[in-house]
């Protein structure tokens, strides 16, 4: 039996800890429709092709994306 893990999409706008990027880069993500898990489904490449961003950025928010997720799993 395959579970998946419902992951709200809200997650993303939270102002915690966890999604700990800029505000504006938040709000971009949000505009794209990205959820963290979308997010660290993606390559960094591809997600730096889409935002049109650095890929050192992408990589930031890959992992902030990640850190988000596994706390939100630890809750």
């Amino acid at each position: 039996m395959i579970t998946t893990m419902y992951i709200p999409y809200d997650l993303l706008l939270s102002k915690d800890k966890y999604m700990s990027i800029a505000d504006g880069l938040k709000s971009v993500l949000i505009e794209y429709g990205f959820t963290s898990e979308r997010l660290i489904r993606l390559s960094r490449s591809d997600l730096a092709c889409i935002l049109g961003i650095d890929e050192y950025v992408a990589k930031i928010i890959h992992e902030a994306a990640k850190e988000q997720l596994h706390q939100s799993y630890l809750k």
